[in-house]
């Protein structure tokens, strides 16, 4: 018993120093490598202490980030013409003197909720809401027979109820215009139709000349 104790203690002491000395060896290598860092190309082996190791990327040495950095300030210092640059002038935006917002359905309910929708929006938008219109519903029958070949007596009759809304706002511009009516279109129901008519304010054309009459 007393040698296998002996024996133990001595593989442990043995053991102890050659984690401690392989520590030693791997530290001492690591710096190696870390000193080596700005002299060895990037990507390449080194071979310290007969291993083949990899060695880790180098940090950009402050030389080539002054270059970045020089290279960025000239970039942006750059003075270029509006030519160059190719700034697009805005076209002048148009001019609707009317628009009118007709909606078909089969609900009126839906229509009086879709009415209530559109016209609050409009107030929020500062949009004036010029008229609102309810024209008379439109109806369509069928009459057809209950049976398919024979007992013409019995038939049955069949219904569409087209309800209508007309909604129209006064003097609006181009881009208030297709912002509205894309908004109201996004939120339309189902089972609506719409359609939208645009009356634009336009210059007279060159070739038309007021008359004497006018003038005088």
């Amino acid at each position: 018993m007393r040698r296998l104790e002996k024996m133990r203690s001595v593989a442990c002491s043995l053991l102890l120093r050659a984690l401690r000395n392989e520590a030693g060896s791997s530290f001492s290598g690591s710096n190696a490598v870390r000193k080596s860092t700005s002299w060895v190309p990037l990507g390449s082996v080194a071979w310290l202490n007969g291993r083949r190791k990899h060695t880790p990327l180098a940090v950009p040495s402050a030389s080539t980030q002054t270059v970045y950095s020089s290279r960025l300030l000239h970039s942006s210092a750059l003075n270029l013409s509006p030519s160059e640059v190719g700034l697009a002038v805005g076209e002048p935006d148009k001019l609707y003197s009317l628009v009118e917002v007709e909606c078909r359905g089969h609900e009126p309910a839906v229509l009086r909720s879709y009415h209530t929708f559109v016209t609050t929006a409009a107030r929020h938008l500062e949009i004036p809401v010029q008229e609102v219109l309810w024209p008379d519903k439109h109806l369509k029958r069928w009459t057809l027979l209950k049976s398919v070949h024979i007992y013409k007596k019995h038939r049955v009759q069949y219904e569409v109820r087209t309800h209508f809304l007309l909604m129209k706002f006064a003097r609006l511009t181009g881009s208030t215009a297709d912002t509205f009516l894309e908004y109201i279109q996004r939120n339309l129901p189902e089972g609506v139709a719409m359609k939208v008519t645009k009356h634009e304010l336009q210059k007279l054309p060159g070739h038309v000349k007021p008359s004497a009459e006018v003038v005088v």
